[in-house]
């Protein structure tokens, strides 16, 4: 169950570089969309240009772009400095990807370790989400090194390795406030790992994690009523759900997020995994256990939170695919199962090493397959992933409007289709211009029922899926506070999606490049 380092160190290493930049190479493909289609891009930006930091997440993106903007001289403009801002989340991803792979290989050899290289480099989720100038790239980094330095530690507890894991820890909250749950591997491998010389241990582990946060989030630390209520805020959003609705707790979202990024090849080579731990469970050291502990806490913890989103299960992806790859060295047993199911091999013999080989082999072929492909049409791998993002159904939108929308319409939109609104400054030169008359609002419905649009001389309106999506959503309802609006909204949008669009795209895999755009005009014969 476990390897040492030592006498590899060339091969991982060089392993470790290529791994590295193939996936740094490809999560940076079609990273230049505009800014502003993320809407939390822009406001990442202002801060890494002014140096007005919110504190609403750690500062390792936005101080590591900002550094990263420095080396580069990357003009001080918001384009140029969201793509800086994504080469370095992709970079970090990278990084995620390569520690994920170095573990693999300290628990169960070379085969796991390029599997999971593989796997990881290959993975929907990690491609779409490193596309943004977002923190969950960091966090993944700062998880996947804990991981491999709580390995590294219980194969060899020493004061450095426990520094190392501090140090890791540090990176993992340091990326998202959310990082603090990668205590739950790092405190039971440090308190079991080293029963002797535990201050010392303990010391070093406190130095690299203090020492981390400290160094990365200087800032923030400086200001610490800023912080204070930043965190407030955080808490508050997990607790209370986001926006103007939340749903009832505990809820089985988040198991309709791991059927959605995982595979049914993932799915068989984790419970081979699994049953495979509990035959050997006593020869598992303390991390192991508590690496296999951790997604599955991680997605019960998600449950009992009513703000959703798909990129919160980030870590838990990994790690479930990262113990499937290792699930990949009991495939042979599967097969020797199947063998005797079918009287091909008696009981009592082992299975030839060519069919061992065959076994793994086609566990590795069908990750890959899976990965690339995913396994159903609502289910898609990664190459409908990069074919997404060649594609810009806003663009086309504003290109439909300029050639096919009369240039006497008024327009009252959604946010999420991307319009410029030209009463706000900050949305100056956002888009390319239109020559209609275009008021956006966060809810098309925000700005009167339809009958109040076209008294107000409003002939158009522009809606996406990506936001009236949550008033027909299973499980979703409003806070009490704002029931009636909530209401109001729904009927609003019910009403408008019974008429025939003139603009039609469907919501994709993307949602910000492909947000679900319909425009529909407004009768002149309402009631």
């Amino acid at each position: 169950m476990r390897r040492a380092l030592s006498g590899s160190h060339l091969l991982l290493a060089l392993w470790s570089l290529a791994l590295f930049a193939v996936c740094w190479r490809l999560d940076i493909r079609h990273d230049r969309f505009p800014y502003y289609y993320h809407p939390d891009e822009p406001g990442k930006v202002n801060q890494v240009i002014t140096g007005d930091w919110n504190y609403h997440h750690p500062m390792l993106l936005l101080m590591a772009s900002k550094a990263a903007a420095a080396l580069l001289r990357t003009p001080n403009n918001e384009q140029a400095m969201v793509e800086t801002g994504r080469r370095v989340s992709a970079g970090f991803m990278a990084m995620a990807v390569v520690a994920f792979s170095l573990s693999a290989y300290l628990w169960r050899g070379w085969i796991p370790a390029l599997a999971t290289g593989m796997a990881l480099g290959l993975h929907h989720q990690l491609y779409e989400l490193v596309h943004y100038m977002k923190e969950d790239s960091a966090l993944l980094m700062g998880a996947g090194f804990t991981v491999l330095a709580a390995l590294a530690f219980a194969q060899a507890p020493s004061r450095w390795r426990a520094l190392l894991l501090g140090t890791a820890c540090g990176l993992a909250i340091s990326g998202k406030y959310v990082g603090v749950t990668v205590l739950l591997i790092a405190l039971p491998t440090i308190w079991r790992g080293a029963p002797e010389a535990k201050g010392w241990i303990w010391g070093a582990f406190i130095l690299g994690i203090t020492g981390a946060v400290a160094a990365i989030n200087l800032p923030m630390l400086v200001h610490l009523a800023s912080f204070r209520h930043s965190l407030e805020r955080e808490v508050s959003l997990v607790v209370g759900g986001q926006g103007d609705v939340t749903r009832r707790v505990p809820h089985p979202l988040y198991w309709n997020v791991f059927l959605a990024n995982s595979t049914p090849a993932v799915w068989v080579l984790l419970l081979l995994f699994l049953s495979g731990c509990r035959r050997t469970r006593a020869r598992l050291d303390i991390a192991q256990r508590m690496v296999i502990v951790f997604p599955f806490a991680l997605a019960l913890g998600l449950s009992f939170s009513p703000k959703e989103n798909d990129r919160y299960f980030l870590p838990a992806s990994a790690f479930f695919t990262m113990l499937a790859c290792l699930g990949i060295m009991d495939a042979p047993r599967l097969l020797l199962g199947c063998c005797r199911a079918f009287g091909l091999q008696a009981n009592e013999r082992p299975l030839a090493p060519a069919w061992r080989r065959a076994g793994i082999g086609a566990a590795i072929a069908a990750v890959a397959v899976f990965q690339l492909t995913g396994w159903s049409s609502g289910k898609p791998g990664w190459l409908a992933y990069d074919a997404a993002f060649q594609h810009d159904d806003v663009a086309d939108f504003i290109e439909w409007m300029r050639t096919r929308l009369p240039a006497t319409a008024k327009v009252a939109a959604d946010a999420r289709v991307q319009l410029p609104d030209a009463s706000l400054r900050k949305n100056a030169g956002r888009a390319p211009a239109v020559p209609q008359a275009v008021v956006v609002s966060r809810l098309a419905a925000d700005l009167g029922s339809l009958q109040q649009l076209r008294a107000q001389g409003f002939t158009h309106v522009a809606v996406s899926e990506s936001s009236y999506g949550r008033f027909f959503r299973n499980g979703l309802f409003a806070k009490e506070a704002t029931s009636q609006k909530f209401a109001a909204a729904k009927l609003f949008y019910e009403e408008i999606l019974r008429g025939q669009p003139l603009f039609d795209r469907e919501k994709g895999t993307v949602i910000y490049l492909h947000p679900g755009i319909r425009v529909y005009s407004i009768p002149d014969d309402l009631d």
